[in-house]
Formats: structure tokens, sequence, C-alpha cells
């Protein structure tokens, strides 16, 4: 049994509300974790592990490296823990905006590549 303190898990639930996403290392003897600088390495797999047996996170496992995602019901669930308002979401869950490079404006010199292959025909 690990016994973790309410700063500890209130990190992890932070560092989670705001990612959306957590990497965890199957090395129980890390003596930290590699985003969470003060938390134990197994300390955040328990945590994890157990909010992934509420449903609240789901997990793929690849190559001693667990990955694990928010559902939706794991937000609600830790906007409620952590107290804060309902219109945070995590990063993943925000959609990215495309940004365009802005047009140059054409000076009137040249003709675009329809108009001139139009004239040609004629």
């Amino acid at each position: 049994m690990v016994i973790i303190s309410k700063t500890e898990k209130r990190a992890v639930f932070n560092y989670l509300l705001r990612e959306g996403v957590i990497t965890v290392r199957k090395d129980s003897y890390l003596p930290k974790h590699q985003h969470l600088d003060q938390i134990p390495n197994l300390k955040v797999q328990m945590l994890v592990k157990s909010l992934k047996s509420k449903g609240y996170l789901n997990e793929v496992f690849s190559w001693n490296w667990s990955y694990y995602t928010l559902t939706n019901a794991g937000v609600a669930y830790l906007v409620k823990t952590l107290g804060v308002s309902a219109d945070v979401v995590p990063l993943t869950f925000k959609k990215k905006r495309v940004v365009a490079a802005p047009k140059a404006d054409d000076e009137g010199d040249e003709k675009p590549a329809a108009e001139e292959v139009a004239e040609a025909k004629e």
C-alpha cells in the first residue's frame, strides 16, 4: 500500500486536467516522475491505476510505458475534485486553430496563371 499526500494527489490531478494525458514508465524505483519533479513514479503509477479502474482514464501500454488519456467522466471528476470552474478543459480537448499566413497584396504587375492561359488560347 502506498500513502499519497493530498498535495501530491492534487499536483497529479492538476497536471492531468491541464494536459489531458500522462505517460508513466513501468519502473517503480524511479525517484521521481519525468513530468512531476516532486512526486515519485510509484505514487503516480498508483494514482493513475486507481483512476483507470474507476473509468476516468484510458490506457495504452507499449514498451514499458503506459499512456493514459482522460475520458469525459474523468474531466468531470477532476473538475469536481479540484473545485475549478466547469469551463476548464484539457489541452487535448481543445481544437487547434490553424493560422493561415497573410496573403501578400499584388500590385497588379503579374497576372494569375489562369488568366495567362486564357489569353494565350485567344
